[in-house]
């Protein structure tokens, strides 16, 4: 693992739950949870400290009080051992933990995962299938309790958890992260689980991994190839339920365990249409009735998909895809980035909610995505090719095209931006940049010393003004919006993290403009875009209309 930074920390990165990790530092000290020493293992318990601040200005400025920002984090020994108030520790004295941004360690990676989404799944079995003990209390150790009840061959058979092959509760006891903050989300989680799956009686089994679950996620195969077959056999779109040409598991349900009253060799759901004859073997392979499927299982206590986070002692519960609701989105309208079209590569379409989907490229110029920020959602993403489903249903044309592309065959902009493609970007940069819903001039910087040592492209800008402001040479627009010939001038030299990223910036805002041209087009409608908007952010939180299905979420 890695040693804790500033620019790491203030990067927008958040964690499953949508908190940025910076925020992280403020709460574990307020909650007097342990940080790891760096080069530390979260597991040993020699490792931890627990801290304080050693400055106001410092509690201020992580805090984000007294008129204090991030920005003004002090440097140096900004922290104290609350044990040991002589000893000032520094940032980087601090691991990079998984809760503080880690993709590695404890929590982290896909064994991590595996193994701590089984343990969740031993531990909830216990609760279930005893009778003594209906919740963990916290502040006890469960280990011997749950060693003795797993001894018994008859309760090994309650929990199916595999990554390759079967776990066994004693082995992956000694291997799975056991620091205090997991071990209270072992308990927390299955004290939630119990509490709420109240429907579920009887033997109650716990899958990860395991053949029962693959059953489940053929399912939703069988539904894809079905979909797929009616719209090649030519019936009319609006005759049938068309799905997207293909999505993740996790947008149908992002269940990480599944817990059932069915025996781990039987069919996962029972519910049927009414018509269907109920003794025939091969489930319904139509969206709306496997999810209805997948809704009433649950329901009435036979199978139900749950999706997990880490929690600490304190969980949290929320039900998702209850067939009976769908909140409906508005669309508001959209921005460039912070108005101003050059200051980034990025476009925002924003709701009436307050929140708002970032599309912007990823993986350098090979895609394009979406991504919900400033909501609960945070974080729930959408790519390229399920933006332009959408968009083809609810506006009747493919993004960068004025008709619908075959089913499938739709691709982002690829190959260099040159030429033609500026100027076509150009134009449609003059019709929609004054429609944002707050817009801001354009304004450019380049350092004194970069003007000096590498040349100052923009003293060919014409109508922009400029003043000098420290260390920079500072053009603004006179105009609301810039010619062709800036225009160009700028996208050729957009600059992040001080190189050059004109290729990104004609990638990104190539894609942003002719989405955007879609969204805004006359001929689209208030209810088109709603339905859009209603319709991606539910794709991105995993609640597609008539697909995704019904799941809980542990956190």
């Amino acid at each position: 693992m890695a040693i804790l930074t500033l620019p790491d920390l203030l990067r927008e990165k958040k964690d499953p739950s949508g908190k940025k990790f910076i925020d992280r530092i403020p709460e574990k000290i307020k909650t007097r949870s342990p940080f790891t020493r760096a080069k530390g293992k979260v597991e040993n318990n020699t490792d931890n400290v627990y801290l304080e601040f050693a400055s106001d200005e410092a509690e201020y400025a992580f805090n984000q009080t007294n008129g204090l920002k991030y920005k003004d984090i002090p440097e140096g020994l900004i922290f104290r051992n609350a044990r040991n108030e002589k000893e000032l520790i520094r940032l980087s004295g601090l691991e990079k933990t998984a809760e503080l941004g880690s993709s590695k360690g404890s929590g982290g990676g896909a064994e991590a995962t595996a193994q701590t989404e089984s343990m969740c799944c031993f531990f909830a079995a216990y609760l279930f299938n005893q009778k003594k003990e209906s919740s963990f209390n916290l502040s006890k150790d469960y280990e011997l309790k749950l060693k003795t009840f797993y001894k018994s061959a008859a309760n090994k058979n309650y929990v199916h958890a595999y990554s390759g092959s079967r776990y066994k509760f004693d082995k992956l006891w000694d291997k799975a992260p056991m620091d205090a903050e997991w071990m209270l989300t072992y308990m927390a989680t299955a004290n939630m689980i119990k509490n709420k799956a109240t429907k579920f009686k009887g033997n109650v089994y716990f899958h990860r991994g395991s053949p029962f679950m693959d059953s489940i996620y053929e399912k939703k195969k069988t539904c894809e190839k079905h979909n797929k077959d009616l719209i090649k056999s030519g019936e009319a779109p609006s005759d049938i339920e068309e799905s997207l040409t293909s999505f993740s598991n996790d947008k149908w349900n992002p269940g990480d365990i599944w817990i059932s009253t069915n025996e781990p060799t039987d069919e996962p759901f029972s519910w049927t249409p009414p018509e269907m004859k109920k003794n025939m073997k091969v489930h319904v392979c139509d969206w709306v009735n496997l999810q209805k499927s997948v809704y009433e299982s649950a329901k009435k206590g036979e199978t139900l998909g749950i999706s997990l986070k880490k929690t600490g002692a304190e969980a949290s519960f929320t039900e998702f895809n209850k067939p009976e609701e769908k909140q409906e989105i508005k669309y508001r309208g959209f921005k460039f980035g912070n108005g101003d079209f050059f200051n980034s590569a990025d476009v925002y379409i924003e709701f009436s909610s307050g929140g708002s989907m970032q599309y912007r490229p990823t993986d350098g110029n090979k895609s394009w995505q979406g991504e919900i920020k400033g909501t609960k959602a945070s974080g729930g993403k959408a790519g390229g090719g399920a933006t332009n489903y959408y968009t083809e249903l609810y506006f009747g044309k493919s993004i960068d095209s004025n008709r619908k592309l075959t089913s499938g065959s739709w691709k982002e902009k690829k190959g260099k931006i040159e030429g033609k493609d500026i100027t076509k970007m150009h134009e449609l940069y003059l019709i929609h940049n004054r429609n944002q819903t707050s817009k801001k001039r354009t304004e450019v910087k380049i350092s004194k010393e970069d003007a000096t040592k590498k040349g100052n492209p923009y003293t060919s800008l014409q109508d922009f003004s400029m003043v000098e402001k420290g260390k920079d040479y500072i053009y603004t627009s006179n105009k609301d919006e810039v010619d062709l010939v800036n225009f160009k001038i700028i996208g050729d030299n957009y600059i992040t993290r001080g190189k050059n990223a004109s290729k990104n910036f004609y990638f990104g805002k190539y894609m942003a403009l002719v989405f955007i041209d879609a969204v805004e087009a006359s001929s689209t409608s208030p209810g088109n875009r709603n339905g859009f908007a209603t319709d991606i952010i539910r794709y991105a939180q995993s609640n597609i209309d008539n697909v995704s299905s019904y799941f809980w979420k542990i956190y």
